[in-house]
């Protein structure tokens, strides 16, 4: 078939072409294209035609980029277009035309474009991203500080930071998140004037532009371990003298150059409620009935203070006297005694009278007023004294701090197998 021929083939029977463009047929394909025009094929609307994917890679900022800092990556756009990013290695980046990315360390990258619609694809070269040199960091606490901020000794602590990388540290600019006045004079690295336990953070740039935002948190002075001593830990308002006390836990590594107590044994709104002291052991009366706290400040030999705290109680008096005990042998190991208690649910016989009264006097009488038995400080331990059974009378006298009680009753001993 000669070459007219062809052209009234194409224009008598077709009235759309599609090509192929490829670089093996680009030339040829030029020569019919035009020898087609000029048979009287319009170009427009009779012929389509496509691009191929282009795999070519754009970048939105200068190379080499900042470390850890985002920029964006991409390649032209096309309809029914897939995209895959990876690393050399395979790690898959992303999947879009376009995307941001960050890195701390020169990377090569590579973008395989497929066509969906034609059945086309394109692989970039490995595309390399260089990075600047990372900002390394270095803080230095110069100085500590107490760890009570409200106090003067407790803004005194002092940070450099210490830039490397690239640069000398004198080559790169130090921006500390704080007040004008805790900046050094003439040393912009030097942050003065901080609290302790704080985290303060500092932007630290080259010149570059490059930055690193980081912080640094503040350390202070050791502070002692205290432990306080309460005796008694609850104390009942007939007898409410309690003596006080404290162990350095920490005496090994940290010394106490100083204390001071404060109790408060009332209304805290009246100021006599409040009793200070400096003793190591004193004793504090406690006059109302309640919980209460004791304070006590120690001082390391930085001059640092710290609080520590307790918790006493004073309770009510309300005694419970048995009015019936079987001595042994009747009942060996089982009331045994003539046990006076507090009128509780626990009722603990190990715990004397002078727990709860500030003294007591017992005195004991047969039913013909003959005293058989007395104590100036009853411990709960009568046992009858070899009595036979019978019914005795008691007159207890207590003397308390609100006021001096006397209580009289009548106690029976029974199963000494004796008779009066």
């Amino acid at each position: 078939m000669q070459l007219p021929d062809l052209f009234l083939l194409l224009r008598g029977n077709f009235t759309r072409i599609n090509f192929q463009l490829n670089l093996m047929n680009k030339a040829a394909f030029y020569i019919i294209f035009l020898l087609l025009a000029l048979a009287g094929f319009a170009p427009a609307g009779s012929m389509q035609l496509h691009a191929q994917p282009s795999c070519e890679i754009s970048i939105d900022k200068p190379l080499p980029v900042c470390p850890n800092s985002n920029f964006e990556l991409s390649v032209p756009e096309g309809e029914g277009y897939k995209y895959l990013w990876t690393t050399l290695d395979g790690t898959v980046l992303d999947t879009t035309s376009s995307f941001l990315l960050k890195l701390t360390e020169t990377t090569e990258i590579i973008v395989r474009v497929t066509d969906t619609v034609n059945f086309e694809e394109c692989e970039s070269d490995p595309f390399e991203i260089t990075v600047h040199t990372p900002i390394e960091i270095e803080f230095v606490q110069q100085q500590l500080t107490c760890t009570n901020g409200d106090n003067d000794n407790g803004n005194t602590a002092q940070v450099r930071a210490i830039a490397g990388g690239e640069f000398q540290p004198d080559e790169y600019h130090y921006f500390w998140e704080v007040k004008p006045i805790q900046i050094a004079p003439g040393d912009s690295s030097l942050a003065i004037g901080l609290k302790a336990h704080l985290i303060y953070n500092i932007i630290i740039k080259d010149n570059y532009g490059c930055e690193l935002d980081t912080g640094f948190r503040t350390e202070a002075y050791d502070n002692p371990e205290v432990e306080i001593y309460a005796d008694p830990d609850t104390a009942y308002i007939q007898n409410p003298h309690i003596t006080f006390s404290f162990v350095n836990l920490s005496s090994d590594s940290i010394d106490i150059i100083n204390h001071f107590w404060e109790f408060y044994i009332g209304d805290p709104a009246y100021q006599d409620s409040i009793v200070e002291s400096d003793l190591d052991e004193p004793v504090i009366t406690f006059p109302t009935i309640g919980t209460w706290p004791a304070f006590l400040t120690v001082y390391n030999t930085q001059g640092c203070d710290t609080l520590y705290s307790h918790i006493i109680e004073v309770k009510p008096v309300k005694l419970f006297i048995p009015n019936v005990f079987t001595p042994k042998p009747a009942s060996p190991g089982t009331n045994d005694f003539f046990e006076i208690v507090l009128d509780e649910a626990n009722k603990n016989p190990e715990i004397p009278l002078n727990r709860y009264y500030q003294s007591s006097k017992l005195v004991v009488f047969n039913r013909w007023g003959k005293k058989v038995y007395q104590s100036d400080d009853y411990q709960n331990d009568w046992d009858g004294g070899g009595l036979p059974d019978g019914v005795y009378y008691y007159v207890l006298k207590c003397e308390g701090y609100k006021s001096n009680d006397v209580f009289k009753g009548a106690v029976t001993i029974i199963g000494t197998g004796k008779t009066q």
